[in-house]
């Protein structure tokens, strides 16, 4: 009676495949996620930038004089980080006192991000 046996020495071709997919689809998820996330801190940085630039025009706005506070809206173009930001800055006369709302826009057309602050600033 002739017993084959299989040699166990080795791996076939189909393992060394399944291997090779294995390390592909975690390589691939890896840098998916490496540049999901650069984007991530990336888009943060911006926004709090947005943000410091919005919180300096009101706090501009609240050392000054009360009555220098122009009612209507006026906005300017910023750059910061080689960024452009459009800042534009909304004043209402509500009586005594003046409610004041910073925009910062930022990003491309289509996809522009934004940060608003609303104060009110009353007389000293």
């Amino acid at each position: 009676m002739s017993i084959v046996q299989k040699s166990k020495k080795g791996t076939s071709l189909v393992e060394v495949m399944i291997a090779v997919l294995i390390s592909t689809i975690v390589i691939l998820g890896g840098s998916f996620f490496y540049v999901a996330s650069t984007n991530q801190i990336n888009l943060r940085e911006q926004h709090r930038a947005a943000s410091r630039l919005a919180g300096q025009k009101l706090e501009e706005l609240k050392a000054g004089d009360f009555d220098a506070i122009e009612t209507g809206e006026v906005t300017d173009s910023l750059s910061l980080d080689d960024l452009s930001y459009s800042r534009s800055t909304v004043a209402e006369d509500l009586g005594s006192y003046k409610q004041v709302t910073v925009t910062v826009q930022w990003g491309p057309v289509g996809k522009e991000k934004n940060v608003s602050l609303v104060t009110l600033i009353a007389p000293k």
